[in-house]
């Protein structure tokens, strides 16, 4: 009769019916009522079954929570080691729960990581590592660029444009749907590496000021090469959240005289279900030791807002006034801005690639960036929710074209970053693990390979975009 001491039980006649009583049963907070007579003893042993009976329902609801509790612990767990489950699931579970429920179910588990990141920081409380060997002493005089490389001269840019060009090559024409190396074999030529190098002369950038206590923060390295050893890249980090002091954001300074830029549609994203689609291929000119430089990911796919995407003539998505653009025009000059107002659909402008509104215009931080919805910046719902981010910005001068990326970001993260650079427009790029990449290319015997920008979280299909790629990107191709 042990149980007897999780029962209360209230005998209490019954308002209508003549020897009959009710007794209240109430055992771990749940109540059952019981009718019976007056001097059924019976009465008594139904209440302890019934008890007895709710205690077990209660031990099972326990157990139960237990596995669930323990399996989402487990799937969280799974899905921080190998975020390309995640991104392989995701796409069936859209069917299945919608666009809606996979952005909560997101939003879900990069609170849990960003909670156990900061936990596990405050506990250990030790200061983050840079995400590379910094060697590289900045300059603290103006941005020195040879006197060699001067722009070429070209005819007037339409009126509607008054946003600052700068030069890239003209988009090649559509690539085929195959893959064949090139078989000629290009002069030996320097390539790029994570390694540390020892400063150049040439282009330099002057140092960015820094945001926290991490050694080399803000201090500009040489990156990218051409074959005579000048600089073609930079890149540096910086420490924007003071909450979150791990959260290192890379930037890669690109010298838009002597690089240029390509986008590539993918062969599955960004496009409608019924929609035209590129070939995710670069063309075969570009892929060459010591031509090809870097590649880096594209923006969201087109359930995620339906941005503009065009390359090669073919147009994946239309393009939707007042959204981020980088557009690339026939005379070769890029340009970022907002469409509608900055660009246009113009002739002249053969490629297009748009992505959520400008994080950055004419040098100020967009004010969406603090109160954004999930519309606005994708997989979250107040723009505070952090996860991988990266971004694309552009000097005021356009000469600079910047490449931003790294863990643990939320948008006002992003855009400081940006401002901090002197970026004067930017826009947000892809979001979360698996999906942003930025990796440089090598040759390596025969063929080439990717080296990524941060060893940990780019090191997942390293050199996704040397091959067919089903989601959308940019490449970087340096002087032939």
């Amino acid at each position: 009769m042990g149980r007897q001491t999780f029962i209360s039980m209230n005998i209490l006649p019954h308002p209508r019916q003549k020897n009959a009583i009710r007794v209240f049963v109430r055992s771990h907070g749940i109540s059952r009522v019981i009718l019976g007579r007056i001097g059924d003893t019976s009465i008594i042993n139904t209440g302890l079954i019934t008890s007895m009976r709710v205690h077990r329902s209660l031990w099972w609801m326990f157990f139960l929570f237990c596995i669930l509790l323990f399996g989402l612990l487990a799937a969280i767990l799974m899905l921080s080691s190998w975020p390309a489950i995640g991104a392989r699931m995701a796409r069936p579970m859209r069917q299945v729960i919608g666009n809606r429920g996979v952005a909560i179910a997101e939003i879900a588990l990069f609170s849990v990581q960003d909670a156990t990141q900061l936990l596990k920081y405050n506990l250990i409380s030790e200061e983050p590592d840079t995400p590379w060997e910094v060697t590289a002493v900045a300059s603290d005089k103006p941005a020195f660029r040879p006197t060699s490389y001067a722009l070429k001269a070209v005819g007037p840019l339409p009126a509607k444009l008054p946003t600052p060009m700068i030069f890239a090559p003209k988009l090649a024409e559509p690539l085929p749907t195959a893959r064949t190396m090139p078989t000629s074999t290009p002069a030996p030529t320097a390539t790029p590496t994570n390694e540390a190098i020892p400063t150049p002369p040439g282009w330099t950038l002057p140092a960015l000021s820094p945001f926290g206590t991490v050694e080399g923060e803000g201090l500009w390295q040489p990156y990218l090469f051409d074959a005579q050893g000048q600089v073609l890249a930079l890149r540096t980090f910086l420490q924007p959240d003071p909450e979150r002091p791990y959260a290192l954001v890379a930037i890669v300074a690109f010298d838009l005289e002597r690089v240029e830029l390509h986008y590539v549609l993918g062969a599955r994203e960004p496009a409608l279900s019924s929609g035209p689609r590129g070939n995710g291929l670069i063309a075969d000119t570009d892929i060459q030791p010591g031509k090809l430089l870097a590649t880096f990911n594209g923006g969201f796919m087109a359930s995620h807002g339906e941005y503009g995407a065009m390359s090669g003539n073919i147009i994946a998505l239309p393009a939707k006034n007042g959204f981020g653009t980088v557009a690339i025009y026939s005379e070769g000059q890029i340009q970022i801005g907002e469409w509608g107002k900055d660009i246009g659909p113009t002739e002249t402008v053969v490629a297009w690639r748009q992505n959520a509104r400008l994080v950055i215009e004419n040098g100020e931080i967009n004010e969406r960036v603090f109160n954004g919805s999930v519309a606005t910046w994708g997989g979250s719902f107040d723009g505070d929710i952090v996860t991988w981010r990266s971004g694309l910005g552009l000097t005021a001068d356009g000469k600079i074209l910047y490449y931003f990326a790294g863990p643990s970001m939320s948008m006002p993260t992003l855009a400081k970053a940006m401002k901090s650079a002197r970026v004067h427009n930017g826009m947000l790029l892809d979001i979360n693990p698996t999906w942003v990449h930025f990796a440089t290319i090598q040759a390596e015997g025969d063929g080439l390979s990717a080296v990524p920008l941060f060893e940990e979280g780019m090191d997942t299909q390293i050199d996704r975009f040397l091959k067919q790629s089903d989601r959308d990107f940019f490449y970087i191709t340096g002087p032939s």
